[in-house]
């Protein structure tokens, strides 16, 4: 069988992992049920990460994540073989504490009420255990990018339009992504930390992170971040490859476009090598759910509109928690 190199598919719930799957050459089929948009799609808020109802291959409703910080989607090896999905070869790479192990499979169909993309290249492995925390798979760039998605946080639904006539009509502010030859959206920040100059940081714009704020080991070496944070605390994170180093700690403020996020809660990776992201570091769900969002691939750009959750305190949860 074929082997192919993961280095950038995400999920952080109480870990962080960063796997990706090279670009296969299937062309992608996104289309609506009816006209040119998927309305009220519902969603569940699960400690700030957005799961959704997703058919495979037409199977019965199976719970994803809805995760940009995903370069292909993916479903849980169990359910794979449940749905009789056959791997076509084998997928390798790193995530936090170290390597993991998969398949692949092609001409994988994905649909929610409403909408369905075709012919996608998936991967799959085991998924975790999380008590309290059940999903059977994760939706990504693939299934992303064939539209433009809003996120509604508060009112926990989602709508689905076609790039090609979608025109943006609400009174958010528009911030440009870039994808550097990759299928991660990132972001220009700047961190703003306490008697230092701001400093400026390519964050990955992630969904599929139940949390604020993580630095990836690289750059805080560079910008000497625990030196700054001289309050930070010693915490283990766990990935699917093992456990990880890093500390816990705040910043002054977090620029995102106009935006200004004060005193956001910060993780700082030790890990220099192993399970690293691209970029400069992840933002996740904490703060993204303090707006609605709306996402254009094509255009590569997203409007943040701030909702009554946006000068809300920040949620705190320590690795052993």
């Amino acid at each position: 069988m074929k082997r192919y190199q993961l280095t950038n598919f995400a999920i952080l719930l109480f870990w962080l992992i960063g796997i990706s799957m090279s670009s296969h050459a299937n062309a992608q089929d996104g289309r609506f049920a009816s006209g040119n948009n998927a309305l009220k799609i519902p969603l569940e808020i699960d400690n700030n990460l957005i799961l959704m109802q997703v058919r495979v291959n037409g199977s019965r409703p199976l719970k994803f994540i809805f995760d940009t910080g995903a370069s292909h989607s993916g479903l849980n090896s169990k359910v794979a073989f449940e749905l009789g999905l056959k791997p076509e070869g084998d997928a390798d790479g790193t995530a936090t504490g170290g390597r993991i192990h998969g398949t692949y499979m092609t001409g994988v169909s994905l649909s929610v009420p409403g909408a369905e993309v075709s012919n996608q290249t998936i991967f799959s492995m085991p998924f975790p255990t999380v008590p309290g925390f059940e999903f059977d798979g994760v939706l990504g760039y693939g299934f992303i990018s064939q539209f433009v998605v809003e996120i509604d946080y508060l009112n926990k639904q989602m709508n689905l339009y076609d790039p090609r006539t979608y025109a943006y009509r609400g009174d958010g502010k528009s911030i440009p992504l870039a994808f550097d030859g990759r299928k991660i959206p990132s972001v220009l920040t700047s961190i703003q930390v306490d008697g230092r100059a701001p400093v400026a940081a390519r964050l990955e714009i992630d969904t599929g992170a139940d949390g604020t704020l993580v630095i990836n080991g690289a750059f805080v070496k560079q910008q000497q971040l625990l030196a700054a944070m001289p309050n930070a605390v010693k915490d283990r994170g766990r990935g699917l490859g093992g456990e990880e180093s890093r500390v816990l700690g705040q910043v002054k403020a977090l620029q995102l476009g106009v935006f200004v996020l004060k005193e956001p809660p910060v993780v700082l990776s030790l890990e220099t090598e192993v399970g690293s992201k691209g970029g400069d570091g992840v933002l996740g769900g904490e703060v993204f759910r303090r707006f609605k969002m709306i996402i254009d691939y094509s255009r590569q750009r997203m409007f943040l509109e701030p909702n009554q959750s946006f000068h809300e305190a920040y949620k705190i949860e320590r690795g052993d928690e």
